[in-house]
C-alpha cells in the first residue's frame, strides 16, 4: 500500500477548520488545473491531501482494478496521510470479487454515501456481508466511483467527513476532482510503464491472428514455431495487456490500436 505523505500539502491552500462545504472552501478549476500540470503521482496527491485539510476530510484512497468487479489483482492502492489506517489495511487485503466499495461503484456513475451501500449492493450478495464485517464499523464516508482507459476503474473513498452532511454539490465536487485526479494518475503511470507494456513483432502478428479467429495450433502453423511457443507468447500478450483470456487479450489490443 503506497502511503502519501502529508509534507508539502498546502500546495494552493491553508486548513480552515470552519468550513461549511466544499463549493465554499476552494476553486474546483484551480485544483484542476494544478492536477492537470503534475508530473509526478505524489504531486497529485499532495493535492488532494491539501483538499482533505480544507474540507475537514480524514483522508483518502483510491483503489483501481484492471477490468472488472471479478478481477483479484490491483493496479494500485494509495491513501492520503491521515485516511485511517486499519481502514487503509482493509480494504488492500480485500480481494476485488469481495470489495463492496468497487462494486457499488460499478453499479452507479453517482458518488454514494456509506450508509447507502446497503440500498446499492444485493440484500445477499457477499460484498455486503463483508461490508457488514469488515468495513462499516471503520466510520463513514463517500465512495466516489471514477472511470478510466482500457477498462481500468476503481472508486476514492473520502473518510469521515465531519461535522456535516455531505450536500449534493458535495459530492459533484468531489466527483470532478476524483476523476480528474485519477485520469491524470493513470497517465502518469501509464507513461512510466509504456515500454513495459508494448508487444513486440512477434507477439503483434499471433495477436492479429487470434482476432481473427485462429486457434492455437493454426497460429503456430503459421508462424512456423510450436505450439508451446504460441502459448509462452500469450503468456507474455495477457500479462501486458493485463488480462486473463484470449477475449479479453483482443479487446484490449483493439483499444491499444495493436490490432489492424
Amino acid at each position: 500500500m503506497a502511503v502519501i505523505s502529508q509534507q508539502g500539502a498546502d500546495v494552493i491552500t491553508k486548513p480552515d477548520a470552519a468550513c461549511t462545504g466544499l463549493t465554499e472552501t476552494f476553486d474546483f478549476g484551480q485544483y484542476a488545473a494544478a492536477i492537470s500540470n503534475a508530473t509526478e503521482g505524489d504531486d497529485v496527491w499532495k493535492l488532494i491531501d491539501s483538499i482533505c485539510r480544507k474540507a475537514n476530510i480524514s483522508g483518502v484512497c483510491c483503489r483501481c482494478f484492471p477490468s472488472d468487479a471479478a478481477a483479484e489483482q490491483t493496479i494500485f492502492f494509495s491513501t492520503t496521510t491521515h485516511f485511517k489506517a486499519e481502514l487503509g489495511d482493509a480494504l488492500e487485503a480485500t480481494p476485488g470479487y469481495l470489495d463492496p466499495f468497487l462494486h457499488a461503484s460499478v453499479r452507479t456513475t453517482k458518488p454514494c454515501n456509506w450508509d447507502e451501500i446497503c440500498g446499492i449492493l444485493e440484500a445477499r450478495s457477499p460484498q455486503l456481508h463483508y461490508f457488514r464485517d469488515h468495513i462499516e464499523s471503520y466510520g463513514s464516508g463517500v465512495v466516489v466511483p471514477v472511470f478510466g482507459p482500457l477498462f481500468r476503474n476503481g472508486y476514492f473513498c473520502f473518510h469521515s467527513i465531519e461535522p456535516r452532511a455531505v450536500t449534493d454539490m458535495d459530492k459533484m465536487v468531489l466527483h470532478s476532482i476524483s476523476q480528474t485526479a485519477y485520469l491524470k494518475l493513470l497517465d502518469l503511470m501509464y507513461k512510466s510503464s509504456d515500454r513495459e507494456r508494448t508487444l513486440s513483432g512477434r507477439e503483434l502478428e499471433a495477436i492479429n491472428m487470434i482476432a481473427r479467429g485462429k486457434s492455437n495450433p493454426e497460429v503456430a502453423e503459421a508462424m512456423s514455431v510450436s505450439v508451446n511457443t504460441i502459448n509462452t507468447l500469450l503468456k507474455r500478450i495477457f500479462e501486458k495487456l493485463d488480462v486473463s483470456d484470449r477475449v479479453s487479450a483482443v479487446m484490449r489490443a483493439y483499444a491499444l490500436g495493436y490490432i489492424a
